[in-house]
Formats: structure tokens, sequence, C-alpha cells
């Protein structure tokens, strides 16, 4: 998603954890719907839309964790190893989803050496 305030952190607009679930960005994305409804708050109502369509699903998050968040702490590869430790993450995610990853991170490259 490209975010139109680059420095907007999903995660702090929601008030959630970086290792939230799908469940949770629902019930933050509810709860502040309810405090700011879009027809009072119409630029609240942004962000919060945003936030959570950039969290939607775990792949959301990670994406968001690997290539739109400023991290001064981890780098992507960092952010990989932390996931594949994940509960429920026995083994590596395969082939596909590294080949995805390193075209993901490819074309991000290129977009970042190319104004």
């Amino acid at each position: 998603m490209d975010f139109s305030n680059p420095t907007m952190n999903p995660f702090i607009v929601l008030n959630l954890p970086p290792d939230c679930t799908d469940e949770q960005v629902r019930g933050a994305y509810h709860e502040l719907l309810r405090k700011y409804p879009p027809e009072s708050f119409p630029a609240e109502f942004q962000m919060i839309q945003e936030a959570a369509t950039a969290l939607k699903t775990a792949r959301d998050r990670w994406r968001c964790h690997l290539f739109q968040l400023p991290s001064d702490s981890e780098s992507p590869l960092e952010v990989l190893g932390r996931f594949s430790r994940l509960p429920g993450r026995s083994r590596p995610p395969g082939f596909p989803a590294f080949k995805s990853l390193l075209r993901a991170c490819a074309s991000a490259a290129r977009q970042s050496t190319n104004p």
C-alpha cells in the first residue's frame, strides 16, 4: 500500500503490537470507528482505514515490516528471521515464498534507485 504520509505507522495508528493477529486488527479497527465515526472525523477515519488495510492479513503485516516501515533497529533479514521463529512456523516458508520475497526486494531496490 502506498501511504500518503510516509511517517504513518499503521501499528501506532491502531495501537497494536507488531505481532498482532487478524482478530486484533479487526477489533482495533472497529473500536476506533466507534470512537471516530467517518461522518464526524473524516481525516481520522481515512487514516484508520488505511492502517487497517495495511495490516489486514499476516502477509500484509510482514510486507509492512519489511518494505514500508523505517527501521533503525531491524533489517529485512532480521524481520524475516523473526517471522521464521513464530509459533507454527516449524519449517522455512519454502521456495515459492522465498522467490516472491526476492522479487519484491529486487522491485523495491529498483524503485529506490530510480527516482
